[in-house]
């Protein structure tokens, strides 16, 4: 099985924490769908006739297309790969976008589930955000979405944020509980250098929180969404059971996958493959024929145990040691060695004699225990 992911690199404006790729420049959408068809042909060999049981819409905004539009790029996936019944197809959206029109279009598409954007259900944290919605659309658009049958639905929310309070965070979470949806991707504010939060940190104008503010959002997220049955079941993903993204699981499980679309990432197993973060280039590329320019990194068996390691212990399955024994045999001992050392660390993880696994609490400091795990290329 594999997946495929399709980047739409528009945006109305961009948000000020994100460095995700994306162009302003809506007037050359109809010239980027044009060439995304061009790319998918190009590529329809790339995953070797494997079935495809995920096509995700990622960005950007992807809800900037016309659900005609996207239900072309998906009729284009059908007709070039073999493309299962119920596959997971994704949307992800802004509720802004989600008009009662639009979701009534979208409702006779192949889209069978929708991420929804909104980031907070507080609305001084969305201005603060630079995000277009306030709260009471986005819980309009949800209920909407819902009315028309698209049950499947995943909502992002972000905390950390500047200046924010526990009070504010519990606020969005309780807001969450109410819409009885059955995905939360939860996800602590990062500063990246290259947005408008991470120059305004550099120059003193905003501060982070501090670590025990975090610790404590962090710690009210995993007590709400525990007492809620909701699994934790990766670092900042919560589901009922049964409704965890397949698409996202299987990057953490080695599962194949094909990138369309200008930044947008591929992997077969032994190559990483990445488009350049260029929406011209792609366009002019595509537009003669010929494959957007890119790059590629052939994966050394030390590649590919660090990426084992790293996607692992991201969920909840965590690393198994059977596993590494029968496909990396020549980091078994060293990585029985490293769970060892960790035995009394209960807080941080637990370990079967076989399964080593991070515990909330780990999943909070995963980048230091991970960084002891990995291996340095000789």
């Amino acid at each position: 099985m594999a997946g495929i992911y399709i980047h739409i690199p528009f945006c109305q404006s961009k948000c000020y924490y994100c460095d995700f790729y994306s162009s302003v420049k809506l007037s050359h959408k109809k010239e980027f769908l044009n060439a995304l068809l061009v790319e998918l042909n190009l590529k329809k060999d790339f995953l070797k006739k494997q079935s495809i049981t995920t096509v995700y819409f990622g960005g950007g905004t992807p809800s900037l297309l016309s659900a005609g539009e996207i239900q072309t790029i998906i009729d284009k996936i059908q007709s070039s790969f073999q493309v299962d019944t119920n596959a997971e197809i994704t949307l992800e959206a802004n509720p802004e976008d989600l008009t009662d029109e639009y979701i009534k279009n979208l409702s006779t598409t192949a889209i069978n589930r929708v991420s929804v954007g909104i980031q907070s259900f507080n609305d001084s944290n969305l201005q603060q955000l630079n995000r277009r919605h306030d709260a009471e659309r986005a819980i309009e658009r949800i209920e909407r979405l819902k009315s028309v049958g698209l049950q499947n639905l995943s909502v992002d929310l972000i905390y950390g944020l500047p200046n924010s309070s526990l009070d504010d965070w519990k606020h969005s979470l309780r807001q969450f509980l109410k819409l009885n949806i059955p995905h939360l991707s939860a996800y602590h504010l990062t500063y990246e250098k290259n947005t408008v939060f991470g120059h305004r940190l550099k120059k003193g104008i905003i501060s982070p929180i501090t670590e025990s503010e975090s610790i404590a959002q962090y710690n009210l997220l995993c007590q709400i969404m525990r007492e809620n049955n909701y699994l934790h079941y990766e670092i900042s993903n919560f589901c009922r059971p049964g409704n965890f993204s397949i698409h996202n699981t299987n990057y953490w499980n080695d599962t194949h996958y094909l990138g369309l679309g200008p930044a947008a990432h591929s992997y077969d197993g032994n190559i990483r493959s990445w488009n350049k973060p260029n929406l011209q280039h792609y366009l002019s590329d595509l537009n003669d024929g010929k494959l957007p320019p890119h790059e590629k990194e052939i994966l050394t068996e030390t590649d590919k145990f660090n990426d084992y390691i790293l996607t692992r212990l991201r969920t909840e399955t965590g690393i198994n040691l059977n596993q590494i024994q029968t496909d990396f045999p020549v980091f078994f001992n060293k990585t029985k060695e490293k769970i060892n050392r960790y035995k009394n660390s209960t807080v941080l993880c637990s370990f079967d004699g076989n399964r080593f696994r991070l515990t909330e609490e780990g999943f909070f400091v995963s980048d230091s225990i991970m960084q002891e795990f990995v291996e340095i290329e000789d």
